[in-house]
């Protein structure tokens, strides 16, 4: 994968019927978009346009995460006084999740209670329950989406698709009337938009902006929120690794603070941590459909042009040869024998070559910080008398852990 998936030759994406119906039947956004071209020039647009406003400016990102990670200790403080310390997890970090990625967006952030907020979480766990890209007869039959709408779900996501493209647009036809956009453009859609009046070019539409966020929101949500939950899930089922956390982050981070740079650069088990469950979870266990340019060669084999390529990024992680007990939850295989923090070349939860994940950085740095706040602040139980925390996971685009419930008290 390392080798070919870096190459040109197989770095265009693969794109039916199917996709198509996200997009008004167009490759747009920048998860579907053509390489080189368009990808390349809305891959430069996006990443100019979010550091501008914040996106790979660390006091930036972390000011987000922070007004996110206080919403969300004081609300879980509420649920446990109101539960006898009980609290169910089901899809309880996508609203914070997606908050992140908005603000990224669009420069603000939504109330927890917003019903807006709550909607688009909604119909986004709808989307990706209904698309499993594993078994999915419409990557092999598009046609059928028609055929037999309700059976394939297809219908479930047409309303979806519809739903969040209405709900994007309406936030752009609001920045359109404000106005700003023309003069002091504050997110990035504002730069959009003032693209789109700057330069004659068919590649900067509305409906691209509107595909391009809900690639964002798409990308950024449900990975992230899947992480963090399944991170408690396995702190729960193997305690020692919850203890050794607290250990560390108590002797790193001062009580009733969030992490800094300086804390960071000690927190080597919490890292370890969180690669493991990157590993072990695989949240997104295929990579995003790839497609030959032209008619290529691996190794022997002949991959004609047009080929459908897609990587299993669950079977590297799970590897037998390699990682020798796959199955077990070890965060120490991403420790050296000084106790500090490793990578591994075999650990790819964000892709591989030129269309790796464009949040990362973001996507890192939140899960450190809501990891180490989680633990600093409270402490994951079972539920006595009742079973562990699945393991096996609802599959869909991603891997998500079934709604479990879990005993928590406070630190």
């Amino acid at each position: 994968m390392e080798e070919y998936l870096t190459k040109p030759e197989f770095s265009d994406r693969y794109f039916n019927g199917w996709m198509a119906e996200k997009s008004w039947n167009k490759q747009l956004g920048i998860i579907m978009s053509k390489y080189p071209h368009p990808w390349t020039q809305l891959r430069r647009f996006s990443l100019r346009h979010l550091r501008d406003f914040g996106f790979g400016k660390r006091d930036a990102m972390q000011s987000v995460i922070h007004a996110e990670l206080h919403d969300l200790v004081h609300e879980l403080n509420i649920s446990l006084k109101e539960n006898n310390g009980i609290h169910t997890f089901d899809n309880y970090f996508t609203v914070s999740a997606l908050n992140v990625v908005w603000s990224m967006l669009a420069g603000r952030r939504f109330e927890h209670s917003d019903p807006k907020l709550l909607r688009l979480t909604k119909i986004l766990k709808e989307l990706f329950e209904s698309c499993n890209v594993a078994n999915s007869f419409l990557f092999v039959f598009p046609e059928w989406r028609n055929w037999f709408p309700e059976w394939t779900g297809m219908s479930t996501q047409r309303r979806i698709f519809k739903e969040m493209n209405d709900f994007l647009q309406e936030f752009v036809d609001g920045r359109k009337k404000l106005g700003i956009y023309k003069t002091s453009p504050e997110n990035l859609v504002d730069g959009f938009l003032r693209e789109m009046e700057t330069w004659d070019d068919s590649e900067f539409t509305e409906q691209q902006l509107v595909a391009l966020m809900g690639d964002f929101f798409m990308a950024g949500s449900e990975t992230s929120s899947n992480t963090l939950a399944w991170c408690i899930v396995y702190l729960i089922r193997n305690p020692e690794v919850q203890e050794k956390l607290q250990k560390e982050i108590d002797s790193v981070v001062p009580k009733g603070t969030f992490p800094d740079a300086e804390h960071e650069s000690k927190l080597h088990y919490v890292k370890a941590t969180l690669a493991e469950t990157h590993r072990r979870a695989s949240v997104l266990p295929l990579g995003g459909p790839r497609t030959a340019t032209e008619d290529s060669y691996c190794k022997e084999f002949l991959i004609p042009k047009g080929t459908y390529i897609i990587t299993n990024l669950h079977g590297i992680h799970h590897d037998k040869a390699y990682w020798k007990d796959p199955e077990n939850f070890r965060p120490e295989r991403f420790l050296d024998e000084n106790g500090k923090f490793k990578s591994d070349p075999r650990l790819k939860p964000f892709g591989f070559g030129k269309r790796i994940c464009l949040g990362e950085p973001v996507a890192s740095l939140s899960l450190l910080q809501y990891l180490t706040v989680l633990v600093q602040n409270f402490t994951f139980y079972w539920v006595p008398n009742e079973p562990l925390p699945a393991i096996n996971p609802v599959l869909g685009i991603t891997n998500g852990p079934q709604a479990f419930r879990a005993l928590i008290e406070c630190r």
